[in-house]
């Protein structure tokens, strides 16, 4: 009976409570008020570093995946920020005495680190309706993104209320006059199907016909494609394991070398990508670069 009495007095399990998930405090690391897109990026670019060298420590074994034969290369907006990535490495290890290095949430905290799980878990948000777990790392890169959407949406003529809010439109000629990047230039499905504009800012000609086609098609649910995109840096659930799901962006928005697409997003996705394989070899660069393995560029292989 008094085991039965503790049973029920037990508070339900939550998303929170699974070790599995990587959770990380942002310690030192104050992006919110800071306007300067690169800046955010910097951050962006040194946490996620920061959270790859801690799961080195802790033991956590790198995700495999197939290696591809040849090494993806980078084009010159990477390398520079290779550069800067190289550059934030150096400044973390030079300010580790001094400032507190970034925790991982455990289902139970040694002492010294009750503060910085305390801390962690006050940031992180469980989205009940969608299962998504938001940390500070996860509201950055969802800020980058939405940031180069918006970007790419000025220079398309679009209104920033109808991406914000994900109203459905058909795509209109760009009325401003300005030249336009060729990787935004609309493809004929943009003007004829309903769809949410953050497709349009997609610097990936192929990538949004295929989107598009699919849509039409009636393969895929919109409405859960959009989420795919719009949730992008929450972490979810993927074959047993919490990782964080949809879009990176890194540098120039209309650059789709800038654009890494995250493991939760080509599983789910993968067949959009037929004709993409510059997409994927854009992703591997930034994968390589934290020393992750690259993605197959045989999308039959992905896993």
């Amino acid at each position: 009976m008094e085991e039965q009495s503790k049973g029920l007095s037990r508070r339900p399990r939550t998303p929170l409570d699974d070790h599995r998930i990587p959770i990380t405090a942002l310690l030192n690391e104050n992006w919110r008020g800071k306007n300067d897109p690169h800046e955010r990026r910097r951050i962006q670019n040194r946490l996620n570093q920061r959270a790859f060298r801690q799961r080195q420590r802790a033991g956590e074994p790198v995700r495999q995946y197939n290696r591809h034969s040849q090494t993806a290369s980078s084009s010159p907006a990477s390398q520079r920020e290779h550069l800067q990535s190289s550059d934030d490495e150096s400044d973390d290890s030079s300010s580790s005495s001094s400032s507190s290095p970034t925790k991982t949430l455990s289902p139970d905290p040694e002492p010294q680190s009750a503060s910085t799980t305390r801390a962690s878990r006050a940031n992180c948000i469980p989205d009940p309706t969608s299962g998504l777990i938001w940390d500070e790392l996860a509201r950055l890169i969802n800020r980058n993104l939405m940031d180069a959407a918006i970007n790419n949406a000025q220079d398309l003529g679009i209104n920033s209320a109808a991406l914000q809010s994900g109203t459905p439109i058909y795509t209109q000629q760009p009325t401003h006059g300005r030249p336009l990047s060729p990787a935004l230039v609309p493809v004929e499905l943009q003007y004829q199907i309903l769809h949410d504009p953050i497709i349009d800012t997609i610097p990936h000609p192929r990538l949004r016909f295929n989107i598009l086609r699919a849509i039409a098609a009636r393969q895929i649910d919109p409405t859960a494609f959009s989420q795919s995109v719009r949730n992008s840096g929450a972490f979810e659930r993927s074959r047993e394991t919490w990782q964080r799901g949809g879009l990176v962006v890194w540098s120039s928005a209309d650059q789709i070398s800038s654009w890494e697409l995250s493991c939760p997003f080509i599983r789910r996705w993968a067949f959009l990508l037929q004709g993409c394989e510059d997409v994927i070899v854009g992703t591997n660069a930034w994968r390589t670069r934290r020393g992750e393995n690259p993605f197959h560029l045989s999308l039959s292989q992905i896993r």
